[in-house]
């Protein structure tokens, strides 16, 4: 008997593997041309490093995915198809530079299969073009972002982070305790995380990732309710130094000011989260500033934690569209009763929304670089759709919609590709990874919901399935 239980538990994971997961009518699709070219005409262009709209309305031409021009409208481009903005803005493709791609915005309660391919559609139907995942199974992610880039498989730009960096028992390694049954538990978490107990070990686990070329190193530094292990200081130190001498930054992900503190004395060179459990001290933040250390705020996350969504209308209108009616349902119906480890959890994301919005003024006060990240797929936490809910959480926090606009397709970039980023920018020979809108988002951010077309490569995309 025993070994037939052994056997089922394998055949579940063998399905729970990222891509297996079921698929509904995808949200985006290529044109049947194929074509990469293409004139848009009659649009406001978004000025993403000033954060403005330029004056008057503009044509844009795209030649074999790059941008050829921009212009006054009247642009000569013959044989090139054409696109009537009809007045909208025009915007740099969206970059969410906290994703888990391979993950699942059901709630724990909910046996969801995870689809890969389904998620990373539904961020392109929200107009992000390129995404950073901070997280997932290993070799498995690095393999996704290879097919990404060959065109096996249609989703934004891919940068990957791999497996997380904890302590032993550490986050998230104490959520899938919680939550996975032992088969998962025992597939899941050495390729989701790096359980390393001491410098040597965190600069062992790091020489055996750099084969797999992770754009980027993440590191969970997170006790959460007092109760989690965390990663030394002298171990962050270590993967740190180890990655930096590989030429890979790393990025932290801390729950409060003091795990913010460690970061930053070993020398991460990106915090996840502003954090999310009390307010930074001034210390902090001058360290930040003086180190010019950006901050990925994550608003949207920790407030879906802290409270559930009880109605449709509670979701953004583009939320909906990238939900199926299966994961909506799910959504809203009754969860089940807590236990007192999720509800001191949840109490705790509630308690620090106030000290999360004072972080993101203190922040932006003093000149800190603020990125957006969305931290989907999590629980209730939509792939595409909810980045447009952390813009508008930013908004709130008191950035202007063309900061919000900014960080999420200029900023975002040059962190990840530097000053020479090929991407977040309507510009002469940059990549034409573009969004079309109705409305002014720079006016109202919640009128960048209002997409009309997505650009990708030259590629105009054909979105369908909308249930906005």
């Amino acid at each position: 008997m025993r070994s037939i239980g052994v056997a089922v538990g394998l055949l579940v994971v063998l399905v729970l593997l990222p891509g297996c997961g079921r698929k509904g009518p995808p949200l985006v699709a290529r044109p049947p041309q194929g074509g990469r070219s293409v004139v848009i005409r009659n649009v406001r262009v978004f000025d993403a490093p000033h954060a403005a709209l330029t004056g008057g309305l503009h044509d844009v031409v795209v030649r074999d995915g790059r941008i050829a021009a921009v212009g006054a409208r009247g642009a000569q481009a013959q044989g090139i198809p054409e696109l009537d903005g009809k007045g909208g803005t025009l915007l740099p493709g969206l970059v969410d530079v906290h994703t888990h791609t391979s993950g699942s915005a059901y709630r724990p309660d909910h046996v969801g299969l995870p689809d890969v391919e389904g998620n990373l559609a539904a961020y392109l139907y929200a107009g992000v073009t390129t995404a950073l995942d901070l997280g997932g199974l290993t070799p498995d992610v690095f393999r996704e972002r290879e097919d990404v880039a060959s065109g096996g498989t249609l989703g934004p730009h891919l940068y990957i982070a791999g497996p997380i960096f904890t302590a032993p028992g550490g986050h998230p390694v104490e959520v899938f305790d919680k939550f996975f049954p032992w088969y998962l538990r025992w597939y899941v978490i050495p390729r989701a995380t790096r359980e390393v107990a001491d410098p040597a070990d965190g600069r062992a686990a790091v020489r055996a990732l750099v084969g797999d070329r992770p754009d980027i190193l993440k590191l969970a530094i997170d006790a959460g309710t007092g109760e989690v292990p965390c990663l030394a200081p002298d171990v962050v130190a270590a993967i740190v130094e180890t990655g930096h001498a590989a030429g890979i930054r790393s990025i932290a992900h801390v729950g409060s000011n003091a795990e913010a503190l460690t970061a930053l004395r070993a020398g991460v060179d990106a915090l996840a989260h502003a954090p999310w459990r009390d307010e930074l001290t001034d210390e902090t933040v001058a360290l930040l500033a003086s180190r010019h250390v950006p901050v990925v705020p994550t608003l949207a996350i920790w407030d879906l934690l802290a409270a559930d969504r009880v109605s449709a209308g509670d979701f953004l209108p583009i939320e909906r569209a990238v939900a199926s009616e299966d994961l909506m349902s799910a959504l809203l119906s009754p969860a089940p009763a807590e236990d007192d480890g999720t509800r001191a959890l949840r109490k705790l994301a509630a308690d620090g929304h106030a000290a999360r919005q004072r972080n993101v003024a203190k922040l932006r006060a003093a000149g800190v670089t603020l990125l957006a990240g969305s931290d989907a797929c999590n629980p209730g936490d939509l792939p595409g759709g909810s980045f447009h809910l952390e813009l508008a959480k930013l908004v709130a926090a008191g950035l202007t919609p063309g900061e919000a606009l900014r960080a999420a397709t200029w900023t975002n970039a040059h962190f990840l590709a530097g000053d020479t980023a090929d991407f977040g920018e309507i510009a002469v020979g940059k990549r034409a990874d573009l969004v079309l809108v109705a409305g002014d988002p720079t006016a109202r951010i919640d009128d960048l919901g209002h997409i009309a077309d997505v650009v990708l490569d030259g590629m105009v995309l054909v979105r369908r399935g909308s249930r906005e």
